[in-house]
């Protein structure tokens, strides 16, 4: 009982003191960046504007603002209702305030996704993964537009330090993570289901039951949003898929893209999104023909499952790549990978910081770097402290 109170407290506490924070420090943030999207679809949805009623949300930017704004101000807000119903805090504050608590919710995302990740290290090495993630540079970028990435993030990294301890609920609450941006925690989310329903003891029923839960909670919560949000929501899907920057894919920074670049010596979406089911589809054989490997190791299934994402995922931004710390903290077994790891960390950061976009090639080339050395490995050996629990249902 003392554990959950202290837990409790400590949480209050810290609320507390980035709520101060965003108020009282004028931090400057980018308030016209992605974070707007989120910030005036909360304002909207306490104001009775359902979160995808984009023409309701410009009528309410003019009349609150006295401002003379089109649709075109901001693109259609493209994620779950659960999503905004978590943020719903954010629309109460002015939007530079609601920018720095953005800021600092997401900066805690991030280092508890590292405690989760590095459990088991040695301390000194723990406490360096802090900076180290920080400093990133897609983790960087995405604190800077205040993207949405973090709760994927967080969700991958709860589930590698839950299922090997066999927590229930810690799993069912990474799962539940994985939903705020389903394109990129989907096969996350499907792969650890099937690992969950093949694991027929107590702990794999009780977090496949468990995660049915959240999801149905989940479903029923985002009627609070929009009363049909599942119609709406698909609607909003393919009314984001028109905006100028996705219909030519001028800033995707994908496998498929890149490829169809060489091939035709310009961008066919076409032809890259054949690309990309083939590569889904050789990666998907891969994770199938190592099940037996994978199953052993949670870790390493999560961590694939990610890199199919990565790999073949047609609609991906550099500051998606953040999710690449994942596996860079997972593989620290060998001398290969203890060489390849901050190579690929140090390289696509530099190439990103010298060149900008132009260097976002870095990014493939560590991510082919990353897959290889998680599809050719025998066996992924994750250490965990010797009094952890196996059995604990928290």
């Amino acid at each position: 009982m003392k554990r959950p109170l202290l837990f409790l407290l400590s949480s209050f506490f810290l609320a507390t003191i980035m709520v101060l924070v965003a108020l009282e420090i004028p931090i400057p943030l980018a308030v016209n960046s992605d974070f707007q999207v989120l910030y005036y679809t909360t304002q909207g949805l306490i104001r009775g504007v359902d979160v995808y009623d984009h023409a309701g949300k410009m009528q309410m930017i003019n009349e609150v603002y006295g401002a003379d704004v089109d649709e075109n101000f901001i693109p259609q807000f493209a994620y779950p209702p659960w999503y905004a119903l978590s943020t719903l805090y954010l629309g109460l504050m002015p939007i530079r305030n609601a920018a720095v608590l953005w800021f600092e919710i997401n900066l805690a995302m991030l280092f508890l996704s590292v405690w989760f990740l590095t459990d088991g290290w040695k301390p000194s090495l723990r406490l360096l993964a802090f900076p180290a993630a920080l400093f990133f540079y897609p983790v960087l970028g995405t604190l800077a537009v205040g993207q949405y990435d973090f709760p994927v993030l967080l969700g991958a990294s709860m589930l590698i330090y839950a299922l090997p301890r066999q927590r229930p609920v810690l799993t069912a609450l990474g799962m539940a993570f994985l939903t705020f941006k389903p394109h990129l925690g989907g096969l996350i989310l499907l792969v650890v289901l099937v690992y969950l329903l093949l694991h027929r003891d107590e702990f794999g029923k009780k977090a496949f039951t468990y995660t049915i839960y959240a999801g149905i909670f989940l479903f029923f919560i985002g009627f609070l949003a929009d009363s049909s949000w599942p119609l709406n929501y698909f609607d909003s899907l393919f009314n984001y898929r028109e905006l100028g920057h996705i219909t030519t894919c001028s800033e995707c920074v994908n496998l498929s893209v890149w490829l169809s670049r060489r091939l035709s010596g310009e961008l066919s979406l076409s032809q890259a999104g054949a690309i990309a089911g083939a590569v889904l589809t050789v990666l998907l054989v891969i994770l199938y023909l190592k099940r037996k490997v994978l199953f052993e190791s949670p870790a390493l299934l999560v961590a694939s499952a990610l890199m199919t994402t990565i790999l073949a995922s047609p609609y991906l931004y550099n500051y998606d790549f953040l999710l690449l710390l994942v596996p860079f903290a997972i593989l620290t077994e060998s001398k290969l990978e203890r060489v390849v790891i901050p190579v690929c960390y140090i390289g696509s950061t530099l190439a990103l910081v010298l060149y900008g976009r132009e260097g976002n090639d870095a990014l493939l080339v560590a991510s082919v770097a990353v897959a290889t050395l998680l599809y050719l490995g025998d066996k992924l050996q994750v250490d965990v402290p010797s009094g952890a629990s196996y059995n604990d249902d928290n």
